[in-house]
This record gives C-alpha cells, sequence and structure tokens, in this order.
C-alpha cells in the first residue's frame, strides 16, 4: 500500500482509535470498563478525543494510508505513567459518573497483570493493526519508531507485555529482539495472564 506515514493522532480519528485501542486487548478492557451499553469502546471513543489522559490522542501515533487509519501504538515510561495517573481518572470519571468505583476495583486486578515498567525503559501500549492491514509489516514499522524514540531520548531499551493467549505477537516481539523476563498470572478467568517482555539494546 502506497503513503504510509506515522503521524500522532488527532480527536478526529476517535472512532478508528477507539477500535484499534481496543483490540489490543479486549478481554481486559471489557473487564475493566463493560461489555454492555456503555460498553469499552464506548469509553475509549469519548477518552481518545480529550486532550489528557492514558488514552487521549495526544499519547497516541498512527499509521495512517490514503487517509487510512492502519494502526495504533502509545509510548509511555514510568515517570510518565504517574503523570497521567490523575487526567485518566479525571476521563473516567466524567464517562462513567458514579460507576468508577466499579471501574476502579476491577482496574486493580489489571494492575496486578500489567506492572510499571522500569524507569529505563520506554514501553510500547495499545499496539493494533486493522485487520485489512494485517501481513503487510505495520507492527514491525510502529517497535522500529518506538525503538528510534527510545534511542534518541536515552533509553535503554523497550518493553511491553503481550497476553499469553497471542503467541503470534509473542513470536513476532521475539523476531524483533525483546525476550520474556517474566510471566503473571490472571486472578480473574475474564482477563489472560500476561508475559513482560523486554528488548534491551546493549
Amino acid at each position: 500500500m502506497e503513503d504510509i506515514k506515522i503521524e500522532n493522532a488527532a480527536p478526529e480519528d476517535a472512532e478508528a482509535m477507539a477500535g484499534l485501542i481496543y483490540s489490543s486487548g479486549p478481554k481486559a478492557f471489557d473487564y475493566v470498563f463493560g461489555k454492555q451499553t456503555p460498553a469499552a469502546q464506548d469509553y475509549l471513543y469519548h477518552a481518545v478525543q480529550r486532550n489528557k489522559g492514558q488514552y487521549s490522542h495526544r499519547n497516541h501515533v498512527l499509521v495512517r494510508s490514503n487517509g487510512h487509519v492502519l494502526g495504533s501504538m502509545f509510548n509511555y515510561d514510568s515517570r510518565g505513567l504517574s503523570a497521567m495517573y490523575l487526567p485518566t481518572v479525571m476521563s473516567v470519571l466524567s464517562f462513567f459518573r458514579w460507576r468508577i468505583w466499579g471501574v476502579a476495583k476491577r482496574s486493580s486486578v489489571i494492575d496486578e497483570v500489567i506492572k510499571p515498567p522500569a524507569d529505563d525503559m520506554l514501553v510500547v501500549a495499545h499496539l493494533a493493526v486493522a485487520p485489512e492491514a494485517q501481513g503487510m509489516g505495520i507492527g514491525s514499522k510502529l517497535i522500529d519508531y518506538a525503538a528510534d524514540i527510545a534511542r534518541e531520548n536515552g533509553y535503554a531499551g523497550l518493553a511491553l507485555d503481550v497476553s499469553m493467549e497471542n503467541p503470534a505477537a509473542q513470536r513476532l516481539y521475539e523476531r524483533l529482539g525483546f525476550q520474556v523476563c517474566a510471566e503473571r498470572l490472571s486472578p480473574v478467568s475474564e482477563v489472560p495472564g500476561h508475559r513482560y517482555m523486554e528488548w534491551r539494546f546493549s
């Protein structure tokens, strides 16, 4: 496909971005934000349009080709994750109102599976490729893009979490240089366990 670009996401990309972010971890999103209306993708559509918070368009890059969004990615480090905490809470509160307590309780379960990164690593998260773009190397392009950012800013490498139910993604990451560093089992049946992987540059 011609004219593939990696660029910053924008509020008008909310519909495409919500679907992509959701596809990066559907079982976890359904568990935290719910399957029923308003469902996880409804919240993500809301959150992507905001200027702050973990799911904001400002924190994501996307792959675009001829006007179509083909992939997305979110990068952060341990300091940035802390800075996003309150804006993310406010984003959830503005959408779920009194139901935020249930979201917070379920989110704490996910925190047992996906831990904060090491201080010297840049994290790759919400990495997703649209179904029509599978097999085109979009995921590898996004990882290369993240690696360039990490090197330019003095990080020791990249880190990510991959679902134990997604061996194909794990094989891709291993081909790119990642190694499994830890396995974290989920305390609830609705959410699969994850493997924590790192690619240290030296």
